[in-house]
């Protein structure tokens, strides 16, 4: 998906700060790597580029419509400041614009194709066609309306999601009082207001109700963070997740018992979330083919710790401060099976495969938008942007991939599941609750050891924050990575646009050895981050410098 830097900032500023989190669902240990079943074998696939008229310099945005015979894609004309959506078939030949000829703009994230082959949601608005998507011969779109919340304004929606089943939409809201993850009911309305779509019988799907345990320093973010997709038919729902610091995650939510599932267990970043049609298979954005984000991810560590820095850590992931309008994204694509991760450490277990290993990926294209399934499982579509640096205005800004796996069979969609969500509280029933984490404890591993924590405020009119500090005593979550040491960051309260001071050094021990060290490492959110950072685990060691940029993907070049 499309993020612009300051949404990224409020959905991960408003998650991290907002004390309520909480989900009904089970007391997992996700830090132990539960048994699954054996991991699939890599299998053959084959990769494509399906052309694009000459006056269109971006797709970034595709999806199938449900004949299986045409995609949709948001396209961007040359010379036109306005997106619009055109359908074509997937060849790349029948190429049709659909909203060209409206003044309204609708898409900045995956256009989803309703059951009925007329309908198309997206968070902007719902496109309806007639007779039908593919043969469109009238067109109009229909405002979309959110629902009003308890006690708070909306500032900003985030990511969205259409379920397969064509009636439910889960939505990140950022409002004034914090963050939540609706599903709401998509309902077409006519009245006397006229026309219209509206967010109907809203349940709190995350930020309800409040299980975070601050007394023990336990903050839970294992599902409350950006929407990524619904998944297994509209039966669950998988978002963003925090489970160790500054080590982003996914993690799906059972949408009939609001229970929890960690999908994945890599180190590095992860983010954008495509399931197959008939649910064996996962395709998600992730940084794993590079070492950009590993520093921050290696040696894991308890979620508090990291929750000061979490916002300036993602902001790591793209070249956010090259004054380009459309920052370098150094993703790639990875796919693994329904479970997910085996390990984090590829050495230890399947982690998935890449599936982007064109010579030029990762070098000067890397993963922009979505991936797009067949309904057969079979083959998809995604994109992949060219470095920003080398486009020329009007040109092609990347390049339309088509991915087939060639071993496969074609297999069915998952029947669409309808839950009732009984465990999750109606909007309309919400109320807003606040805690606060204690300025000094404990905070026992989940395995076992401690860690110190308190705090040290600042003398009376000084300009300087509060610091939180913890200090491990053979800490361990999952009893393989053993931690003493010490680590300190400040808490921000100047602002969620403060810089964030931290400072760690800390050793390893048990299943693993080594170290971390950061000193005088400095976050920041509105320009680049400073300070040198030092990770080591095993046989792999880390040193980054974050004034001088990261790792991209092109051996020696640091953005």
């Amino acid at each position: 998906m499309k993020h612009h830097i300051l949404t990224k900032l409020l959905t991960i500023t408003m998650v991290l700060l907002v004390p309520v989190f909480g989900f009904s669902q089970n007391n997992q240990n996700f830090s132990i790597i539960e048994k699954l079943p054996p991991a699939p074998k890599p299998e053959p696939f084959i990769v494509k580029t399906i052309p694009t008229p000459k006056n269109v310099f971006e797709t970034d945005l595709v999806n199938y419509l449900p004949d299986g015979k045409h995609i949709i894609l948001e396209a961007h004309f040359v010379g036109k400041k306005k997106s619009d959506l055109a359908v074509m078939k997937d060849d790349g030949s029948g190429f049709k614009c659909l909203t060209c000829d409206l003044k309204e703009e609708i898409g900045d994230e995956m256009p989803v194709p309703l059951p009925d082959g007329k309908t198309v949601y997206s968070p902007r608005g719902i496109l309806e066609c007639s007779p039908s998507i593919a043969n469109c011969k009238e067109s109009r779109i229909l405002p979309l309306e959110y629902p009003e919340i308890p006690g708070a304004k909306i500032v900003r929606r985030i990511a969205t999601n259409m379920s397969p089943n064509g009636k439910h939409v889960a939505t990140g809201l950022v409002t004034t009082r914090g963050y939540l993850v609706l599903v709401s009911e998509l309902t077409r309305v006519s009245d006397e207001k006229g026309d219209r779509y509206e967010l109907r019988n809203a349940k709190v799907v995350a930020s309800s109700p409040n299980e975070a345990d601050f007394a023990a320093f336990r903050p839970k973010i294992d599902g409350a963070g950006e929407v990524k997709s619904f998944a297994d038919g509209g039966k669950s729902l998988i978002n963003l997740a925090l489970f160790e610091s500054s080590n982003y995650d996914l993690a799906k939510i059972d949408l009939s018992t609001g229970n929890i599932s960690r999908v994945t267990k890599h180190f590095s970043y992860d983010e954008g979330t495509y399931p197959s049609p008939d649910g064996k298979w996962l395709i998600f954005q992730t940084h794993r083919h590079t070492p950009r984000m590993d520093v921050f991810g290696l040696i894991p560590r308890p979620l508090i710790a990291g929750l000061p820095q979490a916002a300036g850590v993602s902001y790591q992931r793209n070249a956010e401060f090259e004054d380009n309008y459309k920052a370098t994204r150094f993703y790639g694509l990875t796919m693994a099976d329904n479970y997910g991760d085996r390990a984090r450490l590829p050495e230890e277990g399947y982690t998935g495969i890449n599936i982007m290993t064109d010579k030029e990926d990762a070098k000067l294209y890397n993963h922009l938008g979505n991936f797009a399934w067949h309904p057969s499982s079979t083959r998809g579509f995604f994109w992949e942007q060219k470095d920003p640096e080398t486009v020329k205005e009007g040109e092609l800004t990347g390049r339309l991939r088509f991915i087939e796996f060639t071993s496969r069979k074609p297999t069915k969609p998952l029947q669409k599941v309808f839950p009732d969500m009984k465990w999750a509280t109606d909007l309309k029933d919400f109320k807003w609750t606040t805690a606060t984490y204690p300025e000094q404890g404990t905070l026992k591993g989940k395995v076992s050891g401690y860690a110190e924590i308190s705090t040290l405020k600042p003398a009376e009119g000084s300009s300087e924050e509060p610091r939180r500090v913890i200090k491990y005593v053979d800490f361990t979550d999952d009893g393989e990575y053993i931690l003493n040491g010490t680590e300190s960051s400040t808490l921000r309260a100047g602002g969620y646009d403060k810089p964030v001071s931290w400072d760690a050094d800390i050793k390893v021990s048990g299943k693993h050895t080594g170290f971390l060290l950061a000193k005088n490492v400095k976050f920041r959110i509105t320009s680049m981050s400073s300070g040198i950072i030092q990770a080591q685990l095993d046989k792999r060691n880390i040193e980054v410098d974050l004034a001088k940029g990261l790792p991209t993907g092109v051996p020696d070049v640091l953005r």
